[in-house]
């Protein structure tokens, strides 16, 4: 077995899930995680995988994707928590789409910042500054900004309601 596919067995979840917070659509995440994997092979080879090459040919596929179709498809849950009481599950649901609309208001390097770093991807600042071409100092400044912006417009979502 060579080391992308070893790599590709183990991390391709957590590529996807990152994937799937930039473009909020299942099935273009999908497309675009295999995609990477494919370009990554292509053009560095099956050997010495490197995270934050590959989250960046990613990213720069998933800009370009959503630049050419101008549109963004919001996301539904569909997963249903077999242990969540009827309320739970409809409160859990309830913030779940608040949220989803909160991130929806942040700019777009904000809404990536905080899909870089809130993912199960185990990412370093560093790794989120090669990824997306900035320092790592500049990657905690923008996470600490994108997350106070984000909770104070949940916030003021709670108390519209």
């Amino acid at each position: 077995m060579t080391d992308i596919e070893s790599y590709y067995r183990h991390s391709r979840e957590k590529l996807f899930g990152y994937l799937l917070r930039l473009s909020a659509n299942t099935d273009l995440a999908a497309d675009l995680m295999q995609e990477t994997f494919l370009r990554y092979v292509e053009h560095y080879g099956n050997d010495d995988i490197k995270p934050p090459l590959l989250y960046r040919i990613a990213r720069n596929m998933a800009i370009d994707s959503i630049r050419s179709s101008r549109r963004l498809t919001q996301l539904v849950d569909d997963t249903i928590d077999d242990r969540a009481t009827p309320d739970q599950e409809l409160s859990n649901r309830a913030e779940f789409q608040a949220m989803l609309q909160a991130m929806q208001e942040l700019k777009a390097d904000e809404r990536e910042i905080l899909a870089l770093v809130s993912g199960d991807d185990h990412l370093t600042y560093l790794d989120i500054g090669k990824i997306m071409g900035i320092s790592e100092g500049n990657v905690k400044v923008k996470i600490h900004r994108a997350r106070v912006k984000l909770r104070d417009l949940t916030q003021r979502q709670s108390h519209a309601r």
